[in-house]
């Protein structure tokens, strides 16, 4: 099946240019604002407090964005990524909190699994971002993403971008739907206009605080990442990017919970890196994980169908594929290992071929409905693709 045989990755392309320049996004920082509006090519509403950013800024920011084959991590990559606040403990079942050696003991088996090809941090050590990213380079020599907002964070993250290279600092800048988080463009500034990597996160949840069918909830995503890949190129032309966009569904039969282990929470992610794909950005994504608390045999289930449909369709990086437990919340030691067996073991003949996944306009109307307020739980488009969409 070709994912863009309805003509749907130019669809959601075009309308979150559109997203961008006919609802814009919500903005108080003052300094974000004057870097737009130097351009020429972006505005300010004083009433609704958005930018409104025009299509010939953004295909600006594309051109000057590194290409995907200038990354180093390569095409077809999964890795461990996100930060669990928890570690499943394997033989009593508890959840405690993370330690470097727990940390120390995750980077040493990503650096020894052939099918691991990155490392991000996998747990959350507070407030310790230098030692976080020490342990981690003196357990992995892989390319790895680490959390700098603190000017000792950033300092160390320059200091391994300019001897050891291939890290890539985590910002998520926009709170869905489309609101900047001023308290993270100051470091988010820093690192760019020290020339570090970056990757622009942002995790929409359908039918939470995104739209609730497949190409509205990508459009979505898509639109909040390239605002944040165009702030980086305005800073720093030509400083290295990469999309992070996480369309994320919220399932409606446990409460709005974030679902990771659906078969659509990959179809999504999948979609958006084909997006990014066209455009020739680097791109990372979240795949194959669970909905599961434990590592059991349905988590085994739903990651074995993420790898086949990843293999069997092509990607460039996607993350969360290894030991994260339900919601990201804990990281299971042995689920890593286990899953690491999985991976090799999958092939793309374990899954079906894709359907066509429909294009939806109304979808794009429900953005700009919402705009940048998280009226999406309420929406009739909501209410009525309810029971129609994400199944499974």
């Amino acid at each position: 099946m070709n994912l863009n045989s309805n003509g749907i990755l130019e669809k959601i392309h075009a309308d979150a240019l559109r997203v961008l320049e006919e609802v814009g996004v919500k903005c108080a920082s003052k300094e974000v604002r004057q870097i737009f509006e130097d351009t020429g090519l972006a505005a300010y509403d004083e009433n609704a407090g958005h930018i409104h950013v025009l299509t010939p800024l953004i295909d600006q920011a594309l051109s000057t964005a590194p290409k995907r084959d200038q990354y180093w991590i390569p095409e077809d990559s999964f890795g461990v990524g996100g930060t669990a606040p928890f570690v499943y403990d394997d033989r009593t079942g508890e959840l405690v909190e993370p330690s470097f050696e727990h940390l120390a003991r995750i980077a040493t088996i990503v650096d020894e699994a052939d099918v691991v090809r990155f490392m991000a941090r996998g747990v959350l050590i507070k407030k310790a971002e230098a030692k976080v990213m020490d342990t981690i380079v003196e357990n992995c020599t892989k390319p790895i993403y680490v959390a700098a907002l603190t000017d000792e964070g950033i300092d160390r993250a320059l200091k391994i971008h300019e001897g050891r290279g291939n890290i890539t600092v985590q910002f998520s800048i926009i709170n869905s739907p489309l609101n900047v988080i001023e308290s993270m463009i100051d470091p988010f500034l820093s690192c760019i206009r020290k020339g570090i990597p970056i990757y622009v996160s942002t995790m929409p949840m359908a039918g939470l605080s995104g739209p609730y069918s497949m190409s509205g909830l990508v459009t979505l995503t898509h639109a909040e990442a390239l605002f944040g890949i165009t702030l980086a190129q305005l800073v720093n032309p030509g400083i290295m990017v990469v999309h992070a966009g996480l369309p994320s569904i919220a399932n409606i039969q446990k409460n709005y919970a974030v679902d990771l282990g659906l078969q659509s929470h990959n179809i999504a992610n999948l979609l958006q890196e084909k997006v990014n794909h066209q455009l020739d950005i680097p791109s990372i994504q979240t795949a194959c994980t669970t909905s599961q608390d434990r590592p059991n045999e349905a988590a085994e289930k739903e990651a074995v169908y993420g790898f086949g449909l990843m293999k069997k369709y092509g990607f460039h990086q996607m993350r969360h594929s290894f030991g994260f437990l339900r919601e990201l919340i804990s990281f299971s030691i042995a689920k890593l290992e286990r899953h690491v067996e999985l991976c090799r073991e999958t092939g793309p003949e374990d899954v079906p071929d894709l359907e066509d996944v429909p294009y939806d306009p109304e979808g794009f109307e429900a953005i700009m409905r919402n705009g940048s307020q998280a009226n999406y739980m309420r929406d009739d488009h909501t209410l009525k693709n309810t029971g129609k969409c994400f199944l499974s």
